[in-house]
């Protein structure tokens, strides 16, 4: 099946499950957002106060959509360079802060959580975890925001899928459809929502059409 028109139809499907979109049009607002570019989260707090618009992933944790956003990438600072020079370019491609230095103790630690990144296949990023519920009242003591990339390889003859969780991944593996590269390089991505999670309450998933964040 045809990864971007999967993420699509799973989009469609659990925030219209959810009701975190207002009519029909926002849906399909947001659907086509997401086949061109990454979608809008907007923050804000009463009328009058500051507003801002980041950019939305879209991904899967346990095999449903999850959205989340990337303010940061780094990388151990004693990694080859070329590794060095892909975490560069991972944060150029979120728009992200590059961390230079202080991510370099986080790689292998408890700190962090496993993140899989596909290298020969497009579709969404596979987490191991998410917040549940969303926000702070969440009791996943395995949630974390801050990940560790593992680059996930279609080996060559092994037709590609979508996979969307974990268990996928390591199934995958086991079969040999895919190598997996564990990398120090180190992504902050807070999850805002997932199926059974739900929203992070004070947050609002748009399209274009909502400029001030209020949905109408």
């Amino acid at each position: 099946m045809n990864c971007r028109l999967y993420i699509r139809s799973e989009v469609v499907r659990t925030l219209g499950n959810h009701k975190l979109l207002r009519s029909a049009a926002s849906v399909f607002a947001i659907v086509a957002l997401i086949g061109v570019a990454p979608g809008l989260l907007k923050a804000q707090g009463s009328r009058g106060q500051p507003r801002v618009s980041l950019p939305l992933q879209v991904g899967f944790f346990n095999g449903e959509t999850a959205l989340y956003i990337t303010p940061e990438v780094g990388v151990d600072p004693k990694a080859p360079a070329a590794i060095i020079g892909t975490a560069k370019q991972v944060a150029a491609g979120f728009n992200s802060n590059f961390i230079p230095q202080n991510f370099g103790t986080l790689p292998g630690s408890a700190a962090v959580d496993d993140i899989f990144v596909f290298t020969n296949f497009t579709q969404g990023n596979v987490l191991a975890s998410a917040p549940h519920p969303a926000g702070p009242t969440n009791s996943d003591t395995n949630y974390s925001p801050l990940w560790q990339v593992s680059l996930v390889t279609w080996v060559a003859g092994r037709e590609p899928r979508v996979l969307t969780s974990q268990a996928d991944v390591t199934t995958a593996l086991a079969a040999g459809d895919v190598t997996v590269q564990r990398t120090p390089i180190i992504v902050e991505c807070s999850v805002i929502f997932t199926p059974g999670g739900g929203l992070l309450p004070g947050a609002r998933v748009t399209g274009f059409g909502d400029v001030d964040g209020d949905g109408k």
